[in-house]
């Protein structure tokens, strides 16, 4: 995990979001994909490429 997303995940509750309220923590820039790559990747931000992999098992929990 990043810092950043260690910093944030301290403060998130999501007892006091109203329906439909997003939780979005702060992202710093660091990189992008080409175009051409973004366009294969379906984004051009290395950080938020997460190719779904399919598990039996349950989904990742982040604790919110």
């Amino acid at each position: 995990m990043n810092e950043y997303y260690n910093q944030y995940m301290q403060s998130c509750n999501t007892s006091q979001k109203g329906l439909a309220e997003a939780y979005v923590p702060f992202q710093k820039y660091i990189s992008a994909y080409s175009p051409e790559q973004g366009l294969v990747r379906g984004t051009i931000f290395p950080e938020l490429d997460k190719p779904y992999m399919e598990k039996k098992s349950g989904g990742i929990n982040y604790g919110c």
